[in-house]
Protein backbone atom coordinates (compact mmCIF):
# COMPACT_ATOMS: atom_id res chain seq x y z
CA UNK A 1 0.00 0.00 0.00
CA UNK A 2 1.13 3.17 -0.64
CA UNK A 3 1.28 6.27 1.60
CA UNK A 4 -0.61 9.39 1.53
CA UNK A 5 0.33 12.16 -1.31
CA UNK A 6 -2.17 14.39 0.63
CA UNK A 7 -1.86 16.54 3.72
CA UNK A 8 -4.58 15.24 6.27
CA UNK A 9 -6.86 17.96 6.08
CA UNK A 10 -7.10 18.13 2.58
CA UNK A 11 -10.74 17.03 2.59
CA UNK A 12 -11.10 18.28 6.38
CA UNK A 13 -15.31 18.64 6.76
CA UNK A 14 -16.12 16.91 3.97
CA UNK A 15 -19.15 13.88 4.10
CA UNK A 16 -18.14 11.52 1.10
CA UNK A 17 -20.37 8.91 -0.01
CA UNK A 18 -18.20 5.85 -1.77
CA UNK A 19 -20.28 3.02 -3.26
CA UNK A 20 -18.91 -0.34 -3.03
CA UNK A 21 -16.46 1.33 -0.71
CA UNK A 22 -15.59 -1.77 1.20
CA UNK A 23 -13.71 -3.92 -1.50
CA UNK A 24 -11.50 -3.71 -4.21
CA UNK A 25 -11.18 -0.11 -5.72
CA UNK A 26 -13.59 1.19 -3.13
CA UNK A 27 -11.87 0.38 -0.01
CA UNK A 28 -8.46 2.02 -1.45
CA UNK A 29 -11.15 5.65 -2.36
CA UNK A 30 -12.19 5.19 1.05
CA UNK A 31 -8.64 4.57 2.80
CA UNK A 32 -7.03 7.50 0.90
CA UNK A 33 -10.27 10.01 1.60
CA UNK A 34 -10.27 9.11 5.31
CA UNK A 35 -6.31 9.84 5.17
CA UNK A 36 -7.07 12.90 3.68
CA UNK A 37 -9.34 14.10 6.39
CA UNK A 38 -13.32 12.92 4.75
CA UNK A 39 -15.69 11.45 7.09
CA UNK A 40 -16.22 8.31 4.62
CA UNK A 41 -19.56 6.78 4.13
CA UNK A 42 -19.99 3.70 2.31
CA UNK A 43 -22.55 1.66 0.50
CA UNK A 44 -21.98 -2.11 0.50
CA UNK A 45 -24.84 -3.98 -1.54
CA UNK A 46 -25.59 -7.34 0.22
CA UNK A 47 -25.74 -8.25 4.13
CA UNK A 48 -22.75 -10.92 3.42
CA UNK A 49 -20.95 -7.15 2.33
CA UNK A 50 -21.18 -5.81 5.78
CA UNK A 51 -18.19 -7.68 7.10
CA UNK A 52 -15.95 -5.94 4.55
CA UNK A 53 -17.16 -2.77 4.88
CA UNK A 54 -16.74 -2.92 8.45
CA UNK A 55 -12.96 -4.03 8.38
CA UNK A 56 -12.41 -1.06 6.18
CA UNK A 57 -14.06 1.19 8.68
CA UNK A 58 -12.05 -0.87 11.46
CA UNK A 59 -8.82 0.23 9.78
CA UNK A 60 -9.90 4.36 9.27
CA UNK A 61 -11.04 4.23 12.48
CA UNK A 62 -8.00 3.02 14.04
CA UNK A 63 -5.83 5.47 12.53
CA UNK A 64 -8.34 8.29 13.86
CA UNK A 65 -10.53 9.08 10.69
CA UNK A 66 -14.24 9.18 10.43
CA UNK A 67 -16.19 6.11 8.74
CA UNK A 68 -19.57 4.24 8.66
CA UNK A 69 -21.47 2.13 6.15
CA UNK A 70 -25.11 1.89 5.21
CA UNK A 71 -26.69 -0.97 3.11
CA UNK A 72 -27.87 -0.45 -0.34
CA UNK A 73 -28.68 -2.24 -4.13
CA UNK A 74 -27.67 0.19 -6.69
CA UNK A 75 -29.09 -1.46 -8.87
CA UNK A 76 -32.42 -0.50 -7.35
CA UNK A 77 -33.81 2.83 -7.76
CA UNK A 78 -36.46 3.64 -4.43
CA UNK A 79 -32.75 2.50 -2.81
CA UNK A 80 -30.94 4.68 -4.05
CA UNK A 81 -32.98 7.28 -3.45
CA UNK A 82 -34.05 5.83 0.35
CA UNK A 83 -30.04 5.77 1.30
CA UNK A 84 -29.31 9.54 0.21
CA UNK A 85 -32.32 10.47 2.13
CA UNK A 86 -30.72 7.98 6.12
CA UNK A 87 -27.68 9.78 5.42
CA UNK A 88 -28.11 13.56 4.93
CA UNK A 89 -30.39 12.29 7.61
CA UNK A 90 -27.96 10.93 9.84
CA UNK A 91 -25.10 13.54 8.41
CA UNK A 92 -26.48 16.38 7.85
CA UNK A 93 -25.15 17.01 3.90
CA UNK A 94 -23.28 15.33 1.35
CA UNK A 95 -20.16 16.78 -0.03
CA UNK A 96 -19.37 14.41 -2.03
CA UNK A 97 -20.40 10.93 -4.06
CA UNK A 98 -18.14 8.67 -5.64
CA UNK A 99 -19.94 6.04 -8.10
CA UNK A 100 -17.73 3.06 -7.34
CA UNK A 101 -19.86 -0.09 -7.15
CA UNK A 102 -19.44 -1.70 -10.42
CA UNK A 103 -20.36 -5.69 -11.68
CA UNK A 104 -18.31 -7.48 -14.43
CA UNK A 105 -19.54 -11.33 -14.82
CA UNK A 106 -17.60 -11.95 -17.99
CA UNK A 107 -19.45 -13.66 -20.17
CA UNK A 108 -19.23 -14.25 -23.98
CA UNK A 109 -21.48 -11.52 -26.37
CA UNK A 110 -23.89 -14.99 -27.92
CA UNK A 111 -24.42 -15.89 -24.11
CA UNK A 112 -25.84 -12.45 -22.72
CA UNK A 113 -28.85 -13.45 -21.40
CA UNK A 114 -31.79 -10.40 -20.44
CA UNK A 115 -31.15 -10.91 -17.29
CA UNK A 116 -26.94 -10.76 -17.37
CA UNK A 117 -27.85 -7.44 -19.47
CA UNK A 118 -30.38 -5.64 -17.45
CA UNK A 119 -28.52 -6.23 -14.01
CA UNK A 120 -25.22 -4.60 -15.32
CA UNK A 121 -27.04 -1.82 -16.53
CA UNK A 122 -29.01 -1.39 -13.23
CA UNK A 123 -25.69 -1.46 -11.24
CA UNK A 124 -22.85 0.12 -13.33
CA UNK A 125 -25.28 2.87 -15.22
CA UNK A 126 -28.56 3.29 -13.42
CA UNK A 127 -27.60 3.24 -10.01
CA UNK A 128 -24.94 6.46 -10.33
CA UNK A 129 -28.02 8.06 -12.17
CA UNK A 130 -30.05 7.47 -9.82
CA UNK A 131 -27.73 8.21 -6.41
CA UNK A 132 -26.28 11.22 -8.72
CA UNK A 133 -30.08 12.70 -8.99
CA UNK A 134 -30.74 12.52 -5.49
CA UNK A 135 -27.27 13.92 -4.02
CA UNK A 136 -27.74 16.82 -6.73
CA UNK A 137 -30.98 18.00 -5.23
CA UNK A 138 -28.98 18.03 -1.61
CA UNK A 139 -25.97 20.04 -3.20
CA UNK A 140 -27.50 22.27 -5.02
CA UNK A 141 -29.17 23.69 -2.22
CA UNK A 142 -25.15 25.07 -1.25
CA UNK A 143 -24.21 25.70 -4.41
CA UNK A 144 -21.27 23.20 -4.30
CA UNK A 145 -20.56 19.50 -4.78
CA UNK A 146 -18.65 17.12 -6.49
CA UNK A 147 -19.40 13.96 -7.98
CA UNK A 148 -16.98 11.06 -9.41
CA UNK A 149 -18.38 8.17 -11.56
CA UNK A 150 -15.34 5.35 -12.04
CA UNK A 151 -15.58 4.35 -15.65
CA UNK A 152 -13.20 2.27 -17.46
CA UNK A 153 -10.50 2.52 -20.16
CA UNK A 154 -12.02 -0.30 -21.72
CA UNK A 155 -14.98 2.16 -22.94
CA UNK A 156 -12.61 3.68 -25.72
CA UNK A 157 -10.56 0.06 -26.21
CA UNK A 158 -12.83 -2.70 -25.44
CA UNK A 159 -12.20 -6.17 -24.26
CA UNK A 160 -12.66 -9.34 -24.36
CA UNK A 161 -16.11 -11.16 -22.72
CA UNK A 162 -17.33 -7.69 -21.54
CA UNK A 163 -19.41 -5.92 -24.20
CA UNK A 164 -22.48 -5.82 -21.68
CA UNK A 165 -19.85 -4.03 -18.99
CA UNK A 166 -18.30 -1.75 -21.13
CA UNK A 167 -21.23 -0.62 -22.36
CA UNK A 168 -22.50 0.17 -19.41
CA UNK A 169 -19.30 2.15 -18.04
CA UNK A 170 -19.69 3.72 -21.74
CA UNK A 171 -22.63 5.25 -20.79
CA UNK A 172 -21.41 5.98 -17.64
CA UNK A 173 -18.74 8.40 -19.14
CA UNK A 174 -21.40 10.07 -21.18
CA UNK A 175 -23.59 10.63 -18.45
CA UNK A 176 -20.51 12.28 -16.58
CA UNK A 177 -20.21 14.61 -19.50
CA UNK A 178 -23.78 15.55 -19.88
CA UNK A 179 -24.63 16.00 -16.40
CA UNK A 180 -21.69 18.25 -15.90
CA UNK A 181 -22.72 20.45 -18.58
CA UNK A 182 -26.32 20.59 -17.62
CA UNK A 183 -25.60 21.85 -13.93
CA UNK A 184 -22.25 23.62 -14.13
CA UNK A 185 -24.04 26.76 -13.24
CA UNK A 186 -25.16 24.74 -9.51
CA UNK A 187 -21.28 24.23 -9.03
CA UNK A 188 -21.60 21.21 -8.89
CA UNK A 189 -18.72 19.55 -10.37
CA UNK A 190 -18.95 16.12 -12.23
CA UNK A 191 -15.87 13.93 -13.51
CA UNK A 192 -14.98 9.89 -14.31
CA UNK A 193 -11.94 8.19 -13.88
CA UNK A 194 -11.26 5.55 -16.90
CA UNK A 195 -9.46 3.28 -14.51
CA UNK A 196 -7.08 1.22 -16.03
CA UNK A 197 -6.44 -2.52 -14.83
CA UNK A 198 -6.07 -3.09 -10.73
CA UNK A 199 -5.23 -5.85 -8.37
CA UNK A 200 -8.75 -6.76 -7.66
CA UNK A 201 -10.40 -9.84 -7.96
CA UNK A 202 -12.03 -9.36 -11.34
CA UNK A 203 -8.99 -8.19 -13.19
CA UNK A 204 -7.16 -10.99 -11.14
CA UNK A 205 -9.60 -13.43 -12.76
CA UNK A 206 -9.40 -11.75 -16.41
CA UNK A 207 -5.44 -12.63 -16.11
CA UNK A 208 -6.21 -15.99 -14.84
CA UNK A 209 -8.58 -17.27 -17.87
CA UNK A 210 -6.45 -15.07 -20.21
CA UNK A 211 -3.29 -17.53 -19.05
CA UNK A 212 -6.00 -20.50 -19.60
CA UNK A 213 -6.71 -19.53 -22.83
CA UNK A 214 -3.40 -18.87 -24.08
CA UNK A 215 -1.72 -21.45 -22.42
CA UNK A 216 1.15 -18.64 -21.62
CA UNK A 217 1.85 -16.65 -18.53
CA UNK A 218 0.38 -12.91 -18.41
CA UNK A 219 3.52 -10.88 -19.72
CA UNK A 220 3.85 -6.98 -18.34
CA UNK A 221 3.92 -4.49 -20.70
CA UNK A 222 8.04 -2.89 -20.34
CA UNK A 223 8.26 0.89 -18.51
CA UNK A 224 5.04 2.30 -16.16
CA UNK A 225 3.74 -0.17 -13.71
CA UNK A 226 1.21 -2.03 -16.01
CA UNK A 227 -1.28 -3.11 -12.41
CA UNK A 228 -2.60 0.09 -10.76
CA UNK A 229 -3.71 -0.27 -6.91
CA UNK A 230 -6.96 0.72 -5.37
CA UNK A 231 -4.83 3.41 -4.26
CA UNK A 232 -3.65 4.80 -7.30
CA UNK A 233 -8.13 5.67 -7.71
CA UNK A 234 -8.24 7.04 -4.36
CA UNK A 235 -5.59 9.74 -5.17
CA UNK A 236 -7.09 10.23 -8.20
CA UNK A 237 -10.77 10.63 -6.58
CA UNK A 238 -9.30 13.07 -3.72
CA UNK A 239 -7.97 15.56 -6.32
CA UNK A 240 -11.58 15.51 -8.16
CA UNK A 241 -13.17 16.48 -4.82
CA UNK A 242 -10.97 18.95 -3.26
CA UNK A 243 -10.98 22.48 -4.15
CA UNK A 244 -7.65 21.66 -6.18
CA UNK A 245 -9.60 21.04 -8.99
CA UNK A 246 -12.08 23.39 -8.49
CA UNK A 247 -11.76 24.02 -11.82
CA UNK A 248 -12.66 21.04 -13.45
CA UNK A 249 -15.99 19.38 -14.34
CA UNK A 250 -17.21 17.40 -17.50
CA UNK A 251 -13.55 15.59 -17.57
CA UNK A 252 -12.77 11.50 -17.90
CA UNK A 253 -9.31 11.13 -16.06
CA UNK A 254 -6.95 8.39 -17.40
CA UNK A 255 -6.01 6.84 -14.34
CA UNK A 256 -4.89 3.56 -16.06
CA UNK A 257 -0.88 2.88 -16.33
CA UNK A 258 -0.80 4.43 -20.20
CA UNK A 259 -3.45 1.39 -20.69
CA UNK A 260 -5.44 4.48 -23.58
CA UNK A 261 -2.01 4.96 -25.31
CA UNK A 262 -0.87 1.39 -25.59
Amino acid sequence: MMSSVYASDALRGQVVVITGGGRGIGSGISKVVAAAGGEVVIIYPLDDEKAHADKVISEIVDKGGRASAYRCDVGVRIECELVIKEIIKDKGRIDALINNAGICEFTSFEKITPEIWDRHIAVNLSGPFYLSQAVVADMKTRGKGAIVNVSTVSAYRGGDRQVHYIASKGGLSSLTTSLAHEIVETGIRVNAILCGGVATDINIQQRADNERKTGKPWQERPGVRSMGLPEDLGNAVVYLISDASQWVTGSLVSVDGGALIS
